[in-house]
């Protein structure tokens, strides 16, 4: 895929700063995987009380950060349209070092399974190349919740 066509893709997650962490795509299969990287920067906001004094990315944001990743990996719905995602679950993460201000974050989601709208990534997120965090989550579409049930007459 062409680096403007991953910029294209960058622009459609949901997220807006400061929620949005994907800063760059780095690689997409739709429907299978996707690679995408930030640079943890020293104003980052969850710097700021975590913690003052020896600063380390939060677990939550590594968590999110490979949820956005995953989200990039959803291919469209059977309509076409963007699937409207929300984190579901996680399961078996695990911090194993921590990252701080300047480090290069990649985050690696992997589509294990789908049922319905319920979509499995497992995936990790690396610091300067260590792992920071290693784990599952599940991914799902709130449009099918959100979908009127039958007039029953």
């Amino acid at each position: 895929m062409t680096e403007a066509r991953l910029d294209d893709l960058l622009a459609q997650l949901p997220h807006r700063p400061p929620m949005r962490l994907v800063e760059r795509v780095v690689e997409v299969v739709r429907g299978r995987n996707a690679r995408a990287t930030r640079v943890a920067h020293p104003d980052d906001w969850y710097f700021d009380g975590h913690f003052p004094a020896d600063p380390v990315i939060p677990a939550i944001a590594l968590v999110e950060l490979l949820a956005q990743a995953g989200g990039l990996a959803v291919a469209p719905s059977a309509d076409g349209e963007a699937a409207q995602l929300r984190l579901a679950a996680l399961s078996d993460f695990k911090f194993p070092a921590a990252a701080g201000p300047g480090a290069l974050l990649e985050a690696t989601a992997v589509i294990v399974g789908q049922v319905g709208p319920l979509v499995k990534i497992t995936g990790s997120v690396t610091a300067d190349g260590r792992v920071v965090a290693i784990g599952s989550l599940t991914l799902a579409d709130v449009r099918a919740s959100r979908t009127p049930a039958p007039d029953p007459s």
